[in-house]
């Protein structure tokens, strides 16, 4: 029997790896900080094992996966899938000793530093003649504040965004022409470097690509997804979004990745200036993406590619998939962004409604308990304020 560990099982992300590697026949074994983690509770589940997630213990986290690389009940190698950046960051800096018990792709350190950098990634899409927001990268908290009083001065502080110069999602994110701004010294504290970055017009499409780089830096497989809706509205994870087709940004998506050697699965984000009709290179997400059942429904099976590829396995790549496929992260993403939305955007509730439960990503009907752990588990781990912030993610 062949073995996936999926590790952070607490993610949609997760949960959809876990049923999409045990429709395929794998043993899935599932990594939690909690009996509440969504993943432990899918059909497809055969094992769980509670540690510390590496981003609040990833020395906890590494000593019970190595435990249980040395001592594991099953026969043959499995393949390792680390779903978080914190998972990423710690596999990839002890890959020779992981390497000699499962099978995982991942690209270089260098590489991996660059795509978690919003900064080295605006530079390398510059050298590569992509475009690319404008973006300043201060060296200090005073360089910093000085950049923003020389655009204000100026009259184009409004023009531009404040970003973690490392970071995910929404997390640190300032618009500049916000009612009130934090106190930038704190912000810094909090956040790291910070970065200041054109600002695309929030009226233009947000744009994904993933994609899959086998062991021998190949790209063997390609998805595009258009968001439809977002939380929060005014910018953050996708809630509802749709397949598409573009050869050109597949093209210069690949462009990038193929520059910084990479290996394993990646999301390059896109957003199209709604004034030049041009996507703009955003940022790398170098890991697996939360919109992943996107691509799994539409015929890109994201999951299964990586860990054939992993194992060394040949198949024929995989860039043709449906289009038109929709997918929506229902709970609680949707549900938050439907009752904050301003009534005059949204639509009405009979059109909410319309498609559910199948347009769901949370629902799968040879998995009816992994749906109610969606329910029942981020029910119950929302009331845990450390988890508050992922909502925005």
């Amino acid at each position: 029997m062949r073995e996936a560990i999926i590790t952070d099982g607490l993610w949609r992300k997760s949960l959809s790896a876990v049923r999409s590697l045990g429709k395929a026949g794998f043993d899935i074994t599932v990594f939690g900080d909690s009996l509440f983690t969504t993943s432990y509770w899918s059909a497809f589940t055969t094992r769980r094992l509670r540690s510390s997630v590496a981003k609040d213990d990833a020395q906890q986290f590494g000593a019970a996966l190595l435990s249980y690389l040395k001592s594991r009940p099953t026969t043959g190698r499995p393949v390792l899938l680390p779903m978080e950046d914190p998972t990423v960051e710690w596999v990839s800096t002890h890959r020779e000793i992981v390497a000699q018990y499962a099978d995982f792709l991942l690209p270089s350190i260098e590489a991996l530093a660059t795509a978690q950098s919003k900064g080295a990634t605006a530079a390398l899409g510059v050298n590569l003649k992509l475009p690319t927001p404008e973006t300043f990268m201060p060296g200090t908290v005073e360089e910093f504040t000085e950049r923003l009083y020389q655009l204000a001065s100026t009259g184009t502080l409004t023009l531009y965004i404040v970003k973690p110069l490392n970071g995910s999602g929404s997390a640190g994110i300032v618009y500049l022409d916000a009612p009130k701004l934090p106190d930038w010294h704190m912000h810094w504290k909090k956040y790291g470097m910070l970065l200041i970055q054109q600002r695309i017009n929030s009226s233009g499409q947000g744009l994904g690509v993933s994609l899959l780089f086998d062991i021998d830096g190949e790209c063997v497989a390609s998805f595009v997804h258009a968001r439809l809706e977002q939380y929060p509205n005014s910018g953050g994870p996708s809630t509802s979004r749709i397949s598409i087709v573009s050869d050109m940004l597949v093209e210069q998506s690949i462009l990038l990745m193929k520059e910084l050697g990479w290996r394993g699965v990646a999301m390059v984000e896109w957003k199209v200036d709604p004034v030049s009709n041009v996507p703009y290179l955003m940022e790398i997400n170098p890991r697996f993406w939360g919109s992943l059942e996107l691509a799994v429904r539409a015929g890109v099976d994201f999951p299964l590619l990586y860990a054939l590829a992993a194992r060394g396995e040949k198949f024929d790549p995989v860039h043709n998939y449906q289009e038109g496929v929709i997918c929506r992260w229902l709970i609680p993403g949707e549900l938050l962004r439907y009752i904050s939305q301003e009534s005059a955007k949204r639509e009405n509730l009979r059109e909410f409604m319309s498609g559910l439960p199948e347009l769901a990503e949370e629902w799968d009907f040879k998995d009816i308990r992994g749906f109610f752990s969606t329910i029942i588990c981020q029910a119950i781990t929302i009331l845990n304020p450390k988890y508050w912030k992922f909502l925005t993610r």
